[in-house]
């Protein structure tokens, strides 16, 4: 249905969340407010030039690499969507797909948040849960226009005594899971240095097909 598409191109802006809305600072407080501020945060950059964020790209993908890249676990997230090709990577792939995986996700959405500062993202604190080991910091994205709030979950992990986000959740959907299953298909068809390469040259498709996975098994189509 209609309604079903344009609530599915909404979805890159909780891909972005695992980048955009990660802790600027890590610290070891509680990770529902240190979520919350570093949402309130990245909004008032974007939001006090609205015009050059949505313009201006490059702009943005600044305000993330300088002001928010820091405080995501870049290198577990490869890990993790590396999965079982991470331990047969050696220490030289595995920097180089950490560094090409994030700056292609970059480059293919990161200039899009500026698109979407009409939308809120707000905690849900009674959803939110946390031990020791992992925290998962519970929101949603305020649609509007008669449309349902879209559910993300944060996933969070202590690294060095830090909170950091390594996973983002949307509508029940992992986007790393997602992201394994794209990247193990093109490592078992033409090889770990190949998918790395792809993603050195930019090769944006990679992260697109992922994403459009994800739009396909939410079952978009006209009813």
């Amino acid at each position: 249905m209609k309604w079903l598409r344009e609530r599915m191109l909404i979805l890159p802006l909780a891909l972005l969340a695992l980048i955009l809305l990660a802790p600027a600072h890590a610290q070891s407080g509680n990770p529902t407010e240190m979520i919350q501020e570093s949402i309130d945060e990245v909004y008032e950059i974007l939001r006090a030039d609205r015009e050059r964020a949505r313009d201006d790209p490059d702009f943005v993908i600044g305000v993330i690499e300088d002001k928010i890249l820091p405080g995501v676990d870049v290198n577990g997230m490869a890990r993790l969507v590396l999965a079982r090709h991470w331990r047969d990577a050696s220490s030289e792939q595995q920097t180089r797909f950490t560094e090409a995986f994030t700056q292609t996700l970059l480059q293919a959405y990161g200039g899009q948040l500026g698109e979407h500062l009409d939308k809120d993202v707000r905690v849900i604190e009674r959803r939110s849960r946390q031990d020791e080991r992992m925290a998962v910091v519970a929101t949603e994205i305020v649609m509007g226009s008669g449309q349902s709030n879209i559910q993300v979950n944060y996933r969070l992990r202590p690294v060095d005594g830090e909170w950091k986000v390594f996973d983002v959740e949307a509508e029940g959907l992992s986007f790393v899971g997602n992201f394994r299953t794209r990247f193990n298909e093109e490592i078992n068809r033409d090889g770990l240095e190949a998918l790395i390469e792809r993603l050195e040259d930019g090769d944006e498709a990679l992260i697109e097909d992922a994403v459009g996975d994800i739009t396909t098994d939410n079952g978009d189509g006209d009813q």
